[in-house]
């Protein structure tokens, strides 16, 4: 099983193996203060042999989200089978998965996010930024006085 890609998105979903994928290749976070919750969804597309496909073909993953300092903030995992009609014995096959990736950033800076699937992974930087909030109506008031 390898790690085709990883696609880091404000929204990502799956349907008959074809990705529906929203703001696709976000790695920039705004928020208005620290400490803050940052969510976001990965479109992920694994290929693999159909030698390693079926119920009885356990997988496993794991994503672990590091701070700006390397120190692991959040993690997960679990097991997966890909069932699959009649897999393709002439080339890789491909499946299209997503998954919510969320953490809590304490910090401002890059934050990893390292997917690992069986002895595969893949690691994505995201940049987390305070930036305040405006309130509308504050700059037409300070143009007034």
């Amino acid at each position: 099983m390898n790690i085709d890609w990883v696609i880091p998105a404000r929204h990502a979903e799956i349907h008959d193996n074809l990705a529906t994928i929203v703001g696709g290749g976000i790695d920039r976070q705004a928020v208005p203060e620290l400490p803050a919750v940052v969510a976001l969804m990965l479109a992920v597309r694994l290929t693999a042999t159909s030698e390693e496909i079926g119920p009885d073909h356990q997988h496993s993953w794991r994503n672990i989200v590091k701070n700006p300092g390397g120190e692991a903030i959040a993690e997960g995992g679990g097991e997966f089978a890909i069932g699959a009609e009649n897999p393709q014995t002439d080339w890789l096959n491909n499946f299209l998965i997503s998954a919510a990736i969320q953490f809590q950033a304490e910090v401002e800076g890059t934050y990893t996010i390292e997917l690992i699937v069986d002895e595969q992974s893949s690691a994505l930087p995201v940049h987390v930024v305070v930036e305040p909030l405006e309130v509308l109506g504050d700059a037409d008031a300070d143009a007034d006085a």
